[in-house]
């Protein structure tokens, strides 16, 4: 009855705010549909709807052979967000923003991201690519900091120019304007500063990683602080 309820509840939320989005799809159309009884009726109302998207976490339910003769593509939610994402600028962490002050039990912007990755039990549910891309905008700032801090301190000339500093599980790397953070994990490249502008996908772990850099590089430069005192 819960799930009902809530159900039910959701139905009206959209109704109340997206009266234009109510179709009839009639039944006929539904049953000349190709792919997962279960999920039929979704793409005839799309057809409906005249929509060119259907969003959803159920790939397997959308068939491209089923969807490409209408004219309709099937997007997985995580690349619909990181698309939105890149065509608006700021917006999306502005709404997580909002969201986390709006919530009954207040939670901070990072404690949104990690259950948005981490506490659904249903993997296929996720949106990794979102939560790492949004987790990047929120603390990018303060690992470019960390990052120069420590090529300041640590780096070597790198053999394709500029200078790099090779950690056990990051590559820092800085040309001019241009600076790189790269995982040794088969990941590549999380991390770029160019033209001003930064971009990556970075997980909590990549945070904890560089958070706890930072005290460590903090450490080091109050040690030779007070080697150079002794000294003088």
């Amino acid at each position: 009855m819960k799930t009902d309820a809530k159900a039910a509840y959701l139905q009206e939320e959209i109704k109340r705010y997206f009266p234009e989005a109510m179709v009839e799809v009639p039944e006929h159309l539904v049953a000349n549909m190709t792919n997962n009884p279960d999920d039929r009726h979704v793409i005839a109302a799309a057809i409906v709807a005249k929509a060119e998207v259907i969003v959803t976490v159920d790939m397997d339910g959308f068939p491209r052979e089923a969807l490409a003769p209408w004219g309709i593509e099937a997007w997985h939610a995580d690349d619909f967000l990181v698309y939105l994402d890149e065509q608006n600028p700021g917006t999306m962490i502005k709404i997580i923003w909002e969201q986390s002050n709006e919530l009954k039990v207040p939670k901070s912007v990072p404690e949104i991201i990690d259950k948005l990755e981490t506490t659904n039990l249903n993997r296929k549910n996720r949106v990794p690519k979102f939560t790492h891309t949004i987790r990047c905008q929120f603390y990018a700032e303060e690992i470019v900091q960390t990052a120069k801090k420590a090529l300041d301190i640590l780096s070597i000339p790198a053999p394709e120019g500029g200078r790099c500093y090779e950690g056990t599980r990051y590559r820092l790397w800085q040309k001019g304007e241009i600076l790189t953070i790269t995982a040794k994990d088969n990941r590549g490249e999380i991390l770029r500063l160019e033209n001003g502008g930064i971009g990556g996908y970075l997980s909590s772990a990549d945070v904890e990683a560089f958070q706890n850099f930072e005290q460590s590089l903090e450490d080091e430069l109050e040690r030779v602080k007070i080697q150079k005192s002794d000294i003088s």
